[in-house]
């Protein structure tokens, strides 16, 4: 009897050792765990970060001051008449020249309407308050004209031209939009280089931050 106790109570002693180890190991792998936590969730700060960092710029980057946006179309049919407005660079950039540019042709053949005189004006409540600038007697003797606007703020532009003709009897208002983003970036304009310089050190110090950090938590 005494020998049957002995092995029962060898048994248990053997069992109680594997789940102690067991015990050890599955705390190790936990604290490996918990280590590689502290190291991962710093560095998807990081990447996070950047990658906002990206999303913000790189949508709005323009290259070149020969990009044009989409042309826009006004039509008057009563007085057989089409309105084109496009500008340059197809991103507006806060308090960089933008070139308006606006195309008055005949509706059924294309051809440039002769001896105009336009006015333009440029209307926004984007800071909050209602901003207006005018531009007043702009003489298209072949039916083009281009206008230079500093655009002051981020937000959405409404351009409103009046065109006249006293020789073909022509009253036009037209009118048109322009969004201006909060960031934009030319590669190719007088800034473009030292914008660029901007993103590479923006860049350059994110990666030197996730490199601090890894260091010291490993």
């Amino acid at each position: 009897m005494s020998f049957e106790i002995f092995n029962h109570i060898a048994l248990e002693s053997t069992n109680s050792i594997t789940f102690i180890r067991l015990c050890v190991k599955c705390d190790s792998s936990l604290v490996k765990g918990l280590q590689s936590s502290k190291m991962i969730i710093p560095f998807l700060l990081v990447t996070f970060s950047l990658i906002t960092v990206v999303m913000c710029f790189s949508p709005n980057i323009t290259y070149g001051q020969s990009s044009t946006s989409a042309t826009q179309s006004w039509l008057d049919r009563e007085n057989n008449v089409r309105i084109l407005f496009s500008y340059t660079p197809a991103t507006p950039i806060i308090d960089t020249p933008t070139d308006l540019k606006f195309s008055i042709q005949n509706l059924q053949t294309g051809k440039p309407l002769p001896d105009l005189l336009a006015r333009v004006v440029i209307v926004t409540n984007s800071s909050g308050q209602e901003r207006i600038f005018k531009f007043t007697n702009i003489v298209a003797p072949d039916g083009v004209f281009s206008i230079k606007y500093l655009f002051p703020d981020t937000g959405l532009y409404q351009v409103i031209t009046r065109i006249t003709s006293h020789s073909n009897d022509v009253a036009l208002l037209a009118s048109f939009k322009v969004f201006v983003p909060l960031f934009s970036f030319s590669l190719n304009n007088t800034n473009g280089s030292s914008n660029l310089w901007i993103i590479i050190v923006i860049v350059v110090a994110a990666g030197i931050a996730t490199f601090l950090i890894l260091r010291r938590i490993i």
